[in-house]
C-alpha cells in the first residue's frame, strides 16, 4: 500500500511539473510586450532611512519621439524632477524635461537595449547596452548593468500579473523586490540599480528607490498638465523672486522671433497669457502684476523660435 501511494504521489508531481512547464511555455509564446512605445510615464520614489519622511525624492521618466542611431531606431527618454509630495498624484514638475537616453525593443529576441547621455549607476554612456532580457527561462541567470555583480539573479518564476494597473509578465528572483516586468521596467525603476542596501542585522533599508506609479499613455493623470519642454532654452530671469505683488521677467533673443508668455498656477491652470507676437532681437522685459492672485508657486513658460524657458516663481 505504501509503495502504491509513493508511486501515485510521484505521478502527481510529474504531472504538476509538466503542467508548470507548459504554463510558463505558454506565457513565453504570448506576444511580446514592447517597452519603447510613445507616451509612457514612470514615476519613481526615493526614501532615505535617515530622514523621517517616507518620500525624500520624486522623479519622472517620459518616452516620446524617435531617433535613429547606427541603423537602429530608438525612443527618446526624458527625465525631470518632481516636487516632493506625500500626497497621491497628480504631481507637480520641479524642473523641465532633459533628454536622459534612448531605448529600443528587439521584439524577436525579446530584449530591451538602451543608450545613456551620461553614466548612471553601473550603466555607462558611450554605447548601447542590454537593459532588460525577457527571453530568459526559469533557471536562467539574468545579466544586466542594473543588477549588482554580487547578486546571482537566477529566474525562479515567470507569471502573468497586473502591476500598477498594467498587465505584464513578471520575472522573479525568489524575492518580492527583485523582479522586473515586461514592457515596464523593474521594481526599482527604469534605469535604476536593482538593489536596496540594508543595515547589517537590521531589516530596515538604508535607502530605497522604486517604481511608484506607471502610466502607459499620454495624457497621463499622474502629472499636472504643464506643457512639454524642449532641450533648447531661452536665457531668462525673474526679479524679484519671491515677490509680493509684481515681478519682472527679463529675456534675450539672439534674433527676431515670435514669443509667447504663459503663466501657470501650481495645479497647471493658465492664470495669465501674452499672445504670440513678433519681437525684435535683443534684451526685453515684461512686468507681471499678480496682486489679485493667491500666494503660492507659479510657472512662467516663455516660448520662442529659439526654444522654451520655464522659471518657477513664488508669490508671498
Amino acid at each position: 500500500m505504501l509503495s502504491n501511494n509513493i508511486t501515485m504521489n510521484m505521478k502527481y508531481l510529474i504531472i504538476i511539473g509538466f503542467a508548470c512547464i507548459g504554463f510558463v511555455g505558454s506565457l513565453k509564446s504570448q506576444e511580446y510586450i514592447p517597452m519603447a512605445v510613445e507616451g509612457p510615464h514612470w514615476i519613481l520614489r526615493y526614501d532615505d532611512q535617515y530622514t523621517p519622511p517616507l518620500v525624500d525624492g520624486l522623479w519622472e521618466y517620459y518616452a516620446s519621439g524617435d531617433t535613429c542611431i547606427d541603423n537602429d531606431c530608438y525612443k527618446k527618454v526624458y527625465r525631470r524632477e518632481l516636487v516632493t509630495s506625500y500626497d497621491p498624484p497628480p504631481f507637480m514638475p520641479d524642473d523641465p524635461y532633459e533628454l536622459f537616453g534612448f531605448i529600443r525593443d528587439d521584439s524577436v529576441d525579446r530584449k530591451v537595449y538602451a543608450i545613456l547621455i551620461d553614466d548612471y549607476g553601473e550603466c555607462f554612456s558611450g554605447g548601447e547596452f542590454l537593459l532588460f532580457d525577457f527571453s530568459v527561462e526559469i533557471g536562467d541567470t539574468v545579466t544586466s548593468c542594473l543588477i549588482p555583480t554580487f547578486i546571482d539573479f537566477v529566474v525562479t518564476s515567470i507569471t502573468q500579473e497586473n502591476y500598477l494597473g498594467f498587465e505584464t509578465r513578471v520575472y522573479d528572483y525568489n524575492d518580492d523586490d527583485l523582479e522586473y516586468y515586461e514592457g515596464m521596467g523593474s521594481y526599482y525603476g527604469l534605469f535604476e540599480e536593482m538593489f536596496a542596501p540594508f543595515k547589517s542585522g537590521n531589516s530596515r533599508y538604508i535607502y530605497h528607490t522604486y517604481l511608484y506609479y506607471y502610466c502607459r499613455e499620454s495624457p497621463c493623470n499622474l502629472i499636472v498638465d504643464l506643457p512639454e519642454y524642449t532641450d533648447e532654452e531661452i536665457p531668462a530671469k525673474i526679479y524679484p523672486n519671491p515677490f509680493t505683488t509684481s515681478t519682472t521677467i527679463e529675456y534675450e533673443l539672439t534674433e527676431p522671433s515670435h514669443v509667447q508668455l504663459t503663466i501657470y498656477n501650481a495645479i497647471g491652470e493658465v492664470v495669465y497669457q501674452v499672445e504670440d507676437r513678433r519681437i525684435p532681437q535683443g534684451k526685453h522685459s515684461f512686468t507681471w502684476t499678480a496682486d489679485r492672485l493667491p500666494e503660492g508657486l507659479y510657472y512662467a513658460v516663455l516660448r520662442s523660435e529659439e526654444g522654451v524657458e520655464v522659471v518657477k516663481m513664488i508669490k508671498q
